[in-house]
């Protein structure tokens, strides 16, 4: 009897395991056929490098959207340059003035917040850029890679772009603003928010 019920059991447990496998698959599956278009650019490594990369690539939404997710990875690796690459590449009221450092602006107390959470958990960032679960892993350490399920035009100086994360369901929305010719990050607070 009591073999009978360890059976009985492993086989649900089976059962369920290839369940929750499938699931996940499925889920994936869905992501990948919802995927419009995939961007990816080499990666850089210093604050200096991204405001170059952006001086030349700012009029292109796409690379301004690549490089601001590579000013975000560099976080990780020198926080005060990922810092000052990202708040370059920000909306003017997120960025203060900082004639000493790399890019000549440094965030904004309000986006420096927003910034400590990709600190804390920077798998977050990660998961955006070609990361996979459990541990967000880079795919390739020295390329950066957004899924985008969605573009939208809201006008001629302001974009929408929907990006899948490896840890949400959902897409997150980012908004891009351009003036005087060069792309922006404007909203980007759904980036910040947890991954499973």
């Amino acid at each position: 009897m009591i073999s009978r019920i360890c059976t009985i059991t492993l086989v649900l447990m089976a059962v369920l395991a290839t369940s929750c496998e499938g699931t996940r698959k499925l889920k994936d599956d869905i992501k990948a056929d919802a995927t419009k278009r995939s961007i990816e650019r080499t990666r850089l490594h210093s604050a200096a490098d991204l405001k170059a990369a952006y001086d030349k690539d700012a009029g292109d939404a796409d690379e301004a959207l690549l490089l601001f997710f590579n000013a975000l990875l560099l976080i990780e690796e020198d926080q005060p340059a990922g810092y000052a690459a990202a708040a370059y590449m920000s909306r003017p009221n997120d960025q203060w003035d900082d004639p000493d450092g790399p890019t000549g602006v440094k965030p904004s107390q309000m986006a420096s917040e927003g910034l400590k959470r990709l600190v804390q958990n920077p798998e977050k960032t990660r998961s955006y850029t070609g990361g996979k679960p459990a541990e967000y892993k880079m795919a390739d350490a020295e390329k950066v890679v957004l899924e985008i399920k969605e573009t939208n035009k809201i006008s001629d100086n302001e974009m929408k772009f929907f990006i899948w994360s490896s840890g949400k369901e959902n897409a997150s929305p980012v908004r891009m603003k351009s003036e005087n010719g060069k792309w922006y990050v404007e909203e980007w607070t759904s980036i910040q928010t947890d991954v499973q």
